[in-house]
């Protein structure tokens, strides 16, 4: 098959007219649903793909972009992603490097749209993008649909192994930011350091597999224990969704077993403070009596009381970052793909105290 790719391929491989697939891509009304779906899907799997009004191939030069999608995918719950603590700042750096760069940004939510694939491609071909950002926990299927298309993409806080072809992505460094978090901990005598987690399928060994950045995390953590000597204990571990209702719920499983624990590593902040709220209904204090850390350095951690101490995910630069990755994968469509981590910082504030003995 040729390197370009024309109209004339899409309606061979169709079974339509060149006049039916210049409707279709021109959004004329006058084409049934189902032809206007298969023409989109060749397309798509032809390397065909209109960006900025203009056909490309899937080996088009390296472009300017001009309008970018951030296009938001959360497994966990529907709240949008310019109202959630952590995405919103993200996406506060995106949109200032995007008017740095003259860049118009345009925010969709796609979680509804994980099983109706070519309900995506279409709603990415409508948008007229140049490039996107694809932030939150998309599937594997999502992935392979987008790169279909050909566009230039980066994935935000999130990576997938094993894609048939290789995807640019930028993420904190979870590994290193829990390494900060369990080595302050030591620091201050704690060694029986409970873990609230993400969503795993298995509440006894759980497997935090479904999200990356929470997967390392648990990595990370059990690293940190067996670098001491430290046996893992499972009865110390719970699950969560990463809201403040099931971390309230997973640190009210933690009491009511009576499991032993100084400290509370949470796997981001929002799970600290549900965990928080239960171990002041039990009487406990923080940190008097249990010390409390979590992850992300969301604004909302430094407003309760006591303050949370949390490592700080530099949410904004990943934002503006992330855009940047984007512009040089539009530049330079073949070169070799790039995985970037954001160093992770952390920062005391009052909800870790000294181990009692």
């Amino acid at each position: 098959m040729p390197d370009a790719i024309t109209a004339k391929d899409v309606a061979q491989h169709a079974k339509v007219s060149v006049g039916t697939v210049s409707r279709v891509f021109n959004n004329h009304s006058n084409v049934s649903e189902d032809i206007r779906q298969r023409v989109l899907k060749v397309a798509a799997d032809l390397g065909y793909f209109r960006i900025g009004g203009q056909a490309t191939s899937a080996h088009a030069s390296g472009r300017v972009l001009r309008e970018v999608g951030f296009l938001y995918c959360s497994s966990i719950e529907e709240t949008p992603a310019t109202l959630d603590p952590y995405w919103a700042p993200i996406f506060h750096g995106v949109e200032s490097e995007s008017r740095r760069a003259n860049i118009k940004l345009t925010y969709r939510t796609i979680t509804d749209m994980q099983h109706q694939l070519h309900h995506l491609i279409t709603t990415i071909y409508e948008m007229r993008l140049g490039g996107a950002l694809l932030v939150g926990q998309a599937e594997p299927e999502i992935v392979n649909a987008l790169q279909a298309t050909k566009l230039p993409m980066v994935l935000v806080d999130n990576y997938i192994p094993d894609l048939e072809h290789p995807i640019d992505a930028i993420l904190p460094n979870n590994f290193q930011g829990t390494k900060l978090a369990m080595n302050y901990l030591f620091s201050m005598g704690h060694r029986r350091i409970a873990f609230i987690g993400g969503p795993s399928e298995s509440p006894t060994h759980p497997v935090y597999h479904k999200i990356h950045s929470i997967q390392q995390r648990w990595v990370s953590y059990r690293v940190a224990l067996l670098d001491r000597d430290i046996p893992i204990n499972y009865a110390l571990v719970e699950s969560g969704n990463l809201t403040m209702e099931s971390g309230y719920q997973a640190c009210k499983r933690l009491l009511e077993r009576k499991a032993d624990f100084s400290a509370i590593f949470c796997v981001d902040d929002i799970t600290a403070i549900g965990a928080m709220k239960a171990l002041r209904e039990a009487t406990l204090r923080v940190p008097e009596d249990v010390s409390v850390i979590g992850f992300d350095g969301i604004d909302l951690g430094q407003h309760v009381t006591p303050a949370l101490s949390t490592i700080y995910s530099h949410t904004e630069a990943i934002g503006a970052v992330a855009l940047k990755i984007l512009m040089a994968r539009a530049a330079e469509p073949d070169g070799p793909g790039m995985t970037i981590t954001l160093g992770a910082e952390l920062i005391k504030r009052d909800s870790v105290g000294m181990a009692h003995t």
